[in-house]
């Protein structure tokens, strides 16, 4: 199994998904999906992805990628009672961000945790179109930011409010982490108050 992307062995160092029984929408093959414990779950709209998946998840864990395609109303029903959600540059793509995270929670026990990472731009403000060139400056940043498949790019406080108002309280933020070349990276570091969050941690109340 390949090793945990960076942004989830960030998680895993503030939650324990490799034990909890975790639900991954949009999961594609299961490159994050095969670090969540036991009876966990992907989710992706194409039959070709889930046929993918197979071949590259542990054969020991009951782990799976099943098709479900979140845009449709319902898509949560048969998914009860996960200890926890991975959200990963999910809410740029889907058609209606509010019913899906409303069926992602109905998804969820009572206190599990939420985890989304999403490209963002900064909170409005001061200075907010310096913070804007910013971000879209972080190495990848500008591709994913103008993705054509993406629907939308939200604020920061855009989609701390979203997931709020969806019941969800928020304990936690992550900034962005920082790749590419030495020197892309110390000057990311050197302005990194600019930086937009990158992950944030919720938890459905009990």
């Amino acid at each position: 199994m390949e090793p945990a992307p960076a942004k989830l062995r960030a998680a895993l160092e503030r939650l324990p998904l490799d034990r909890l029984r975790v639900l991954e929408p949009a999961s594609g093959p299961g490159l994050y999906l095969g670090h969540f414990g036991p009876g966990s779950r992907g989710l992706d709209r194409s039959a070709e992805v889930v046929a993918a998946s197979a071949g590259r998840l542990p054969a020991d864990r009951d782990l799976a990628v099943e098709q479900a395609d979140l845009d449709q109303p319902g898509w949560a029903l048969p998914y009860r009672d996960f200890e926890a959600a991975w959200v990963c540059d999910v809410l740029c793509h889907v058609r209606d961000p509010r019913a899906f995270l409303a069926e992602l929670r109905a998804c969820l026990q009572p206190g599990a945790p939420l985890v989304v990472v999403e490209w963002t731009l900064p909170a409005s403000g001061a200075l907010v179109g310096l913070r804007d060139a910013l971000a879209r400056g972080v190495p990848h940043a500008k591709d994913i930011l103008h993705e054509p498949e993406h629907l939308r790019v939200l604020r920061a406080d855009e989609l701390e409010s979203l997931v709020g108002d969806l019941g969800f309280e928020l304990t936690a933020r992550r900034l962005h982490s920082f790749h590419g070349k030495p020197l892309e990276r110390l000057a990311a570091s050197l302005t990194r108050p600019f930086w937009p969050v990158r992950t944030w941690y919720f938890r459905r109340p009990g």
